[in-house]
């Protein structure tokens, strides 16, 4: 069975070259290199290599460009060489030389909240959905998909056969010709 993750890397590695990250993963690990308190507003744009760069080799002297929130960004600004050191220790080598920041007006990421748990009548339908499966990590997966897509319990299945309360005369009063 293929994952999803496997397609959406070859997708997305385009675009990811043509703003001049070599992977996604300054991207995705932001929040690791410069700390949760600075991800909050700030999210890196793409890096700008000299022309002089050759393709085949490691580049360096690139300039990072990060999009931050204009009234957050001076705070950013004060703390360049450190996210430039922080952001060359992640990649393993020197390839930012510069960092440029730009002021823009994305929202600070909101700050994830727990799901309620769920109910025990919920669980236990969940449950009894379930139990026929043999595969234990797959019913395992299944349960965890369950508390977080359908919290309130799983709903009728759909039937397209005949319902009972439903009138059959017609309520129309246009006569047709």
């Amino acid at each position: 069975m293929e994952t999803l993750d496997k397609h959406f890397r070859n997708l997305a590695k385009a675009a990811f070259v043509r703003h001049g990250f070599a992977s996604e993963q300054l991207i995705s690990q932001w929040s690791i290199i410069v700390g949760e308190s600075f991800a909050a507003f700030s999210a890196p744009d793409k890096i700008t290599w000299p022309r002089t760069a050759l393709e085949n080799t490691r580049k360096s002297g690139g300039t990072l460009v990060i999009r931050a929130v204009a009234g957050r960004a001076l705070e950013l600004h004060h703390q360049i060489p450190r996210v430039m050191e922080r952001v060359n220790q992640f990649l393993g080598y020197g390839a930012i030389s510069a960092i440029k920041i730009v002021q823009t007006d994305i929202a600070a990421k909101p700050k994830k909240t727990p799901l309620p748990p769920m109910a025990a009548d919920a669980a236990q339908a969940w449950e009894n959905n379930i139990k026929d499966i043999s595969d234990e990590n797959l019913r395992a997966a299944l349960a965890r998909l369950a508390s977080h897509a359908a919290p309130n319990g799983p709903k009728p299945h759909f039937s397209t056969g005949e319902i009972r309360d439903w009138p059959l005369s017609s309520t129309s009063v246009r006569k047709l010709s």
